[in-house]
């Protein structure tokens, strides 16, 4: 009687390794769409956020806070302006995310209004899009 040989053979693990590498074929551009996503909707939200900031501020400093949106300024992307020429940076956007178009330079005013209305648009590299909007009772939107 002959001993019994276990193990695998080289088709065998072959094979295990062809069907791993699809799977890795197919999941690695999946998780960059969903990457790209939950990017597009941080970078919305972090706008709103500085928006209802810069709102609250005006309200307690009595002055009112404007805010501009324009991409690689002073190495950022939206940013407070003041009229005396003191910028202040408020953020970056990801990777990716570009300005598709903004409809608005807002000012929030000292009794929480806002001297405009309008939207700031987001953009991805596939096209996808989110918005913001300001009202101008001060109201901030992320859609």
């Amino acid at each position: 009687m002959k001993p019994v040989q276990t193990g695998f053979t080289l088709v065998e693990l072959a094979i295990t390794l062809v069907v791993m590498g699809l799977l890795f074929a197919f999941a690695i551009p999946a998780f960059q769409n969903i990457s790209a996503s939950y990017q597009l909707k941080g970078a919305t939200q972090n706008i709103a956020a500085q928006l209802r900031m810069a709102r609250e501020k005006a309200i307690a400093t009595g002055s009112g806070q404007p805010i501009h949106f324009t991409a690689n300024f002073m190495n950022c992307d939206y940013h407070i302006h003041y009229p005396s020429g003191f910028v202040v940076p408020l953020g970056k956007l990801p990777l990716g995310i570009t300005y598709y178009s903004v409809g608005i330079v807002p000012t929030m005013n000292s009794d929480g209004t806002c001297n405009t209305s309008g939207s700031v648009v987001l953009q991805d590299r596939r096209g996808n899009r989110d918005t913001v909007s300001v009202n101008v009772s001060g109201m901030v939107l992320a859609k």
